[in-house]
């Protein structure tokens, strides 16, 4: 439910990747689905956060359990530990995407992140309404699939 007078737009869609060691035995495989993951130690945000809770809602929904071993409160801590070889992880593939030591493999029913920006519709300041103007809109990729709203998290960026 969206308030009245916020205004939002959708900056990106992503279904998240799973982030293993390179030596990890599931790290050479295309694809992967959350059962595949499930017996893994994970590392991820806290519980609550919306960094973590499209990844609870995708193995509840699934009716999978995880242990998650390590939470972390920065992508690039949470990358260092699976790089550590100490858990396996569910990223977005644009931060994923260039971390060494590391695998990315799709998983087929991975949830999906999707990012807003929000704002207040009664009456921007001029620089909010600059930088409103200046976010062009999001372009799909054939992997930017929506899913069922309860694998979404939304985040609001100011």
């Amino acid at each position: 439910v969206i308030p009245q007078d916020v205004r939002t737009r959708e900056l990106t869609r992503e279904r998240l990747v799973a982030v293993l060691p390179s030596e990890h035995q599931l790290a050479k495989r295309r694809r992967l689905h959350l059962e595949d993951l499930a017996d893994e130690p994970f590392v991820d945000f806290p519980a609550g956060s919306s960094g973590r809770e499209q990844s609870d809602l995708a193995f509840q929904e699934a009716g999978l359990r995880r242990e998650v071993s390590f939470e972390v409160t920065t992508a690039e801590l949470l990358t260092d530990l699976v790089h550590q070889g100490l858990g396996v992880a569910l990223i977005a593939p644009s931060v994923a995407r260039e971390v060494p030591g590391c695998a990315c493999v799709a998983v087929s029913d991975g949830p999906v992140r999707v990012e807003y920006l929000a704002w207040d519709s009664f009456n921007p300041s001029p620089a909010a309404q600059a930088f409103i103007d200046f976010v062009p809109a999001p372009s799909r990729q054939p992997h930017q699939t929506p899913t069922p709203s309860s694998q979404t998290a939304r985040t609001a960026l100011p």
